[in-house]
């Protein structure tokens, strides 16, 4: 009888040191939400801004932890707007892809670090430009 009972304390204690130890890496499956707005600005042959404003079907990027590739995308919404939810706490980037006359590939990456601390929190992005 008493070993019965030490081998179900042994178990119940390994299944809350189990749960209680768990650390969710960041990615998908939390309750936290990463969301922004995409600014464009579009620029003739010398570069010269020619119009301006929140753009709607820009294609935003996230990428989790260090990861240097697209683990999500979306598009911004028709008054520039875009949310990744339900995430986990961690590090994050969120980017947009730029035109670059001057660039390889004539292209850039407008790129932003972002830290989820809060499992339920909203985190707010700076607007991303993106140059069209």
């Amino acid at each position: 009888m008493k070993n019965r009972i030490k081998i179900t304390l042994l178990l119940l204690f390994a299944i809350i040191v189990g749960i209680t130890s768990c650390n969710k890496e960041p990615g998908d499956g939390g309750l936290a939400t990463i969301h922004g707005k995409v600014f464009g600005y579009n620029t003739n042959n010398f570069g010269i801004v020619t119009d301006s404003g929140y753009l709607a079907e820009a294609k935003v990027y996230l990428a989790y932890s260090n990861h240097t590739w697209v683990d999500q995308d979306t598009k911004t919404s028709y008054t520039g707007e875009y949310a990744f939810p339900f995430l986990h706490t961690g590090d994050y980037k969120v980017w947009v892809i730029n035109k670059c006359d001057t660039c390889p590939s004539q292209q850039t990456a407008h790129i932003i670090n972002v830290t989820i601390n809060n499992q339920r929190g909203t985190v707010e992005v700076a607007d991303l430009i993106n140059i069209y």
